[in-house]
């Protein structure tokens, strides 16, 4: 019989921009497309631009296939491809999917034949009113930007996913596994079959449960095995212990099928007023948020990436990450159960502050029309279940969040949002029962009480004092800041206090990303190119007790050095290098000197994601204090030589050993072109209040009338300060260096008060743009301004302060 095969497909891809229908025909001649290997992204070289490709992009790709696979089952699977692919093979329509975040499979047994098959996969990341998410503050690059395999199975198997592993009753001394296996024929009848499941411990065998039972001819069974597991290797982050279930699963006696399910033991616990426990021990919870992009390469992130972030985490004493916002790859979770990492999982039902109109990225979280609502919440509802189904197994997950700001949303549907929350949370239940349902980034509109745990941003952490509900500061801190930027933490608003009813807190944000909002994607503490700023080695001292480097001298450049963080990768498409390039003097010292640098693969198969070269220099915001780095793939075996030179320096070169089945013989590439356009936030005429449902900051609030009044839209809501010292303030964030046309500022009654308007970009420094005369008798002004950016929007009472109703900022 045919042994289960998964087998990676990222190598030998072509790719061109456009949507080519003629192109799913085996005839096409697609000789001067581009050459690539998966992950792919529409954008690459992408460097955290505002404006990126929006369209379509065409893949094909031949596959040999064997006569045995005909008899089984043959799927694609897919990891992630944003975000609508339609799959075609040797010219029939075999699938599609919609939506950019979650992993799906696709038959394709029927469309294939012996020997050369065609695969062609057309993908399009157009703004769609009934695909989620409708907003977010990312970048939304399209392609397969994440793997594709190929599976083989006999006709009788365990389904794709198909297994989950739930532990009851935990302590040290023992707990209670159950695992179900969904088993699936395609047979044209019922079959008898044997399931024998062994439990697995670094590869001694604990125990094996065996089950026998009737599988339907075309439908699924599930089979249901327990037992109970004495003295269990807890899962913790501190010692990460995992098993492994082995399944066989026999048809009269013939092995059809062999899969293996990696799992943890451990049990927690959200409570309202005593935190969070791991283990039954009280754990703090402490991390970071990340969105999955790298330099040049956006979100067409390798395994080794998602490594090498995940470690960056851990490297600085943090103990969690916030997969923000939306599902990351399922390696993702896969890599924080190996290393220890807490997870919060994101579904990617997301708001932003915005203009909130159609068409774009910036509109309301929830559908406006009538007509996109239940294709909208059928694709909140698909992302959440596929984003469990695929990661349900993996202990470092602790949560499912259901959404991220959903509050930004058009205030003539926000009810039918918290609708579709509560749904998500019941779904999520049904779905994985052994996990809370957080809604995340809930600070504004009531939706903090829709979930099992409230995750509040920016200014939530100092809103929500004891809440009375499990809860836990999804995002604190946010600085625009490039490296090195300040050795400072960013603990502020809320979170300066470990109190005990709060379970946790997670820095906005680990990485600089990608955005489609101005400076928005600047805000990490370690950088595009995966290279801390300042404030990650404050953190590393905080938690760790470990002293910062030393700082680069003013020395003489001398020569350059070249340091790899491995020399042996996969040419699979999985594995990259990370590079850094070192500007030292004839001494050995690193030197703040950034001269223009060229980095070349001077032979063998590597690319940058810039081609065959890449370019480093201080105008390009890519060499800073004498230290530059850039990621580095191959898609052929053999050996790399990266050559770094600069004019006047001693030249450094550095070999990389690739290995893989297809290899480097010089060929001739077509390397792919940047995109041939690229779009950024469509014009708008009208103007828009872009501080609504912002964060906002005082120097004292009464209890009655707190800060966020004067951005929550409702003109019978007022802030009123709490002392009536001379001095009060009150200040709108719009959460990055925001465009700004027109500040208004409407008090609570008239009023002949000194106040002053100031805007800021960095909370330190401010320039005054409007000071009310001591003769001034109104309750509103209206301040234009032109060719105007600020972050900080500030109302300042040098005298008694008044009631403040309105701070209204029109872009």
């Amino acid at each position: 019989m045919q042994k289960r095969m998964c087998r990676l497909i990222n190598n030998n891809w072509k790719y061109r921009y456009g949507d080519i229908e003629d192109a799913m025909a085996e005839k096409y001649d697609d000789s001067e497309w581009y050459d690539i290997g998966l992950p792919h992204s529409f954008g690459i070289p992408y460097f955290m631009e505002n404006e990126f490709y929006v369209g379509y992009g065409c893949y094909r790709r031949h596959l040999t296939v064997e006569k045995e696979w005909l008899d089984g089952c043959v799927f694609l699977e897919f990891q992630g491809v944003f975000q609508v692919a339609e799959i075609y093979v040797n010219g029939q329509y075999a699938g599609s999917h919609r939506g950019g975040y979650t992993a799906f499979e696709i038959s394709v047994t029927e469309y294939l034949r012996e020997g050369d098959n065609l695969l062609f996969v057309r993908v399009n990341n157009l703004w769609d009113a009934t695909i989620a998410p409708r907003a977010g503050e990312h970048m939304f690059n399209g392609g397969i930007y994440r793997d594709v395999s190929l599976i083989v199975t006999n006709p009788v198997h365990v389904a794709w996913y198909g297994t989950a592993v739930t532990t009851s009753n935990v302590s040290a001394d023992s707990a209670d596994i159950t695992l179900r296996t969904e088993i699936v024929s395609v047979c044209d009848r019922d079959e008898e079959v044997k399931l024998i499941s062994c439990l697995m411990d670094d590869g001694e065998e604990v125990f094996r449960l065996s089950s026998t039972g009737r599988v339907r001819a075309g439908n699924f069974t599930e089979f249901v095995q327990e037992r109970t597991l004495q003295h269990p290797k807890l899962w913790h982050p501190d010692t990460p212990s995992l098993y492994q279930f082995r399944s066989f699963l026999y048809v009269n006696n013939v092995l059809y099928d062999e899969y293996e399910t990696w799992f943890g033991v451990r049990w927690f616990e959200f409570t309202a007023d005593r935190g969070f426990f791991l283990n039954g021990e009280h754990y703090a919870i402490h991390g970071a948020n990340v969105h999955q992009d790298h330099a040049g390469w956006s979100d067409a992130v390798t395994h080794t990436g998602i490594e090498r972030d995940i470690k960056m985490i851990k490297d600085c004493g943090m103990n969690f990450i916030r997969g923000s916002h939306y599902p990351h790859h399922t390696y993702f979770a896969q890599m924080c159960d190996k290393m220890g990492i807490l997870f919060w999982s994101e579904n990617c039902f997301w708001g932003t502050g915005g203009p909130n109109e159609e068409g774009y990225w910036t509109a309301s979280a929830y559908p406006v029309r009538e007509e996109d609502q239940k294709a909208f919440e059928e694709s909140c509802l698909l992302t959440l279940e596929e984003m469990i189904r695929t990661n349900r197994n993996h202990p470092s997950i602790i949560i499912w969040s259901m959404c991220n700001e959903p509050f930004f949303t058009d205030i003539r549907v926000t009810d039918k949002a918290k609708k579709l929350l509560q749904r998500l949370v019941v779904r999520a239940h049904e779905l994985d029962s052994s996990r809370p349902a957080a809604a995340g980034g809930v600070q504004r509109g009531g939706f903090d009480r829709l979930g099992d745990v409230a995750g509040y941003n920016g200014d939530g952490a100092s809103i929500f004092l004891n809440p009375g509900i499990p809860n836990f500061v999804s995002e604190y801190g946010s600085v625009v800041e490039d490296r090195p930027g300040e050795f400072r933490g960013r603990y502020r608003d809320g979170v300066e206090t470990d109190y005990p009813w709060r379970s946790g807190k997670s820095l906005w944000c680990a990485f600089h990303h990608g955005s489609i909002l101005d400076d928005m994607g600047h805000m990490g503490f370690i950088d595009y190119y995966r290279l801390p700023l300042d404030s990650w080695y404050w953190y590393r001292k905080e938690l760790m007790g470990i002293e910062p480097l030393e700082k680069p001298g003013n020395g003489v450049p001398d020569r350059l050095v070249l340091n790899a963080d491995r020399d042996t990768i996969s040419s699979d498409g999985t594995e990259d290098v990370h590079i850094k390039v070192i500007v030292e003097d004839a001494q050995g010292h690193r030197v703040t000197a950034s001269p223009d640098i060229l980095l070349e693969v001077v032979s063998g198969g590597g690319i940058f994601p810039t081609g065959r070269s890449f370019r480093l220099s201080r105008q390009q915001e890519n060499l800073i204090e004498g230290m530059g780095a850039i990621e580095l793939r191959s898609y052929y075996a053999g050996e790399v030589v990266v050559r770094a030179s600069s004019e006047g320096l001693v030249a450094a070169e550095l070999t990389i050993h690739v290995t893989g089945q297809y290899f480097w013989k010089d060929q001739e590439l077509r390397l792919p072109q940047p995109p041939p356009y690229v779009m950024g936030m469509p014009e708008r005429n009208t103007l828009s209040d872009i501080g609504l449902n912002r964060p906002v900051f005082c120097s004292s609030a009464s209890d009655e009338h707190p800060a966020r009044n004067v951005a929550d839209g409702n003109i019978e809501n007022f802030w009123t300060a709490g002392c009536s010292s001379d001095g009060e303030w009150i200040m709108v964030d719009l959460e990055g260096t925001k465009e700004i046309r027109e500040v208004c500022v409407v008090f609570r009654e008239v009023v002949n008060q000194i106040y002053e308007i100031a805007l800021s970009d960095n909370r330190a420094d401010y320039r005054t743009i409007y000071v009310s005369g001591d003769k001034d008798y109104n309750s509103f002004v209206a301040v234009p301004l032109e060719q105007t950016k600020a972050r900080y929007v500030r109302i300042c009472f040098p005298g008694k302060s008044v009631a403040v109703a309105r701070v209204i900022v029109n872009a």
